[in-house]
């Protein structure tokens, strides 16, 4: 389990839920706006994530624990399943994400249309690229330290500022994407770790999951400081005239 811990380690290194985004809607100084538009984005990036699924589990064909979770993964995303918690119901977590756009003031066509900037290409795509293209035990690190930060972020600081700051307690409606996500992606996260400790199984294989581990990780981190720039800080792109 030693590559576990320093894969997590590099997750907990850039771990989004102390970046400066996450850190002033925590303080309710972001519009809610802003948090709309971080989820029409993620909604962008999760059609790659949701093909890199469908990847790997082609990809392994003949890894019957692997090839199961990522069946649950996308019956999950898809609402073909709940998530394993008593009580839970099937979600298409697109409708969720599209509810909380909503409730955040975007209309249908500002959703459709957000534009991703080259640091959400650069994410997605390298979720993309690593899915097709990297062993499979270096994927599921690479997922390992993207759905492993969800539970923490949504738990410690977005929900709790929804409550605090935003006028959505526990429970309401308009935030369900993100209670689903801080319970679903435990399970998720914790199964992916225990395979990482399976397939992982060379030096040059854990040496190479650090490597494209920290990729993904500072592409997230530098996706959310795109939106930090423009939706807290005001800054705008340089571009030709």
């Amino acid at each position: 389990m030693a590559i576990v811990d320093d894969i997590r380690a590099v997750r907990e290194r850039w771990h989004t839920k102390k970046h400066p985004f996450f850190t002033a809607f925590g303080e309710g100084k972001l519009p809610l706006r802003a948090m709309g538009l971080y989820m029409a984005l993620h909604g962008k990036f999760v059609e790659y994530a949701l093909s890199g699924f469908g990847i790997v589990y082609g990809r392994a064909a003949r890894h019957e624990d692997i090839r199961k979770g990522m069946a649950e993964n996308i019956a999950e995303e898809e609402g073909l399943k709940a998530i394993p918690r008593p009580g839970q119901a099937p979600h298409d977590h697109s409708e969720l994400i599209a509810r909380f756009c909503a409730a955040a003031g975007l209309s249908e066509a500002e959703v459709r249309g957000v534009t991703m900037t080259p640091a959400w290409w650069a994410r997605s795509l390298h979720y993309y690229y690593t899915a097709v293209n990297e062993p499979l035990g270096v994927v599921l690190a690479m997922q390992f330290t993207q759905e492993g930060q969800q539970p923490a972020l949504n738990t410690e600081v977005i929900l709790p500022a929804f409550a605090r700051h935003y006028g959505y307690p526990a429970g309401s409606r308009e935030i369900e994407f993100f209670t689903e996500h801080a319970a679903a992606d435990v399970e998720h996260s914790r199964r992916q770790g225990e395979l990482c400790a399976k397939y992982l199984d060379t030096e040059p294989l854990r040496q190479r999951a650090v490597v494209v581990a920290e990729q993904a990780c500072s592409l997230r981190w530098a996706s959310i400081t795109d939106l930090y720039r423009r939706e807290h800080l005001g800054e705008r792109d340089l571009v030709p005239a």
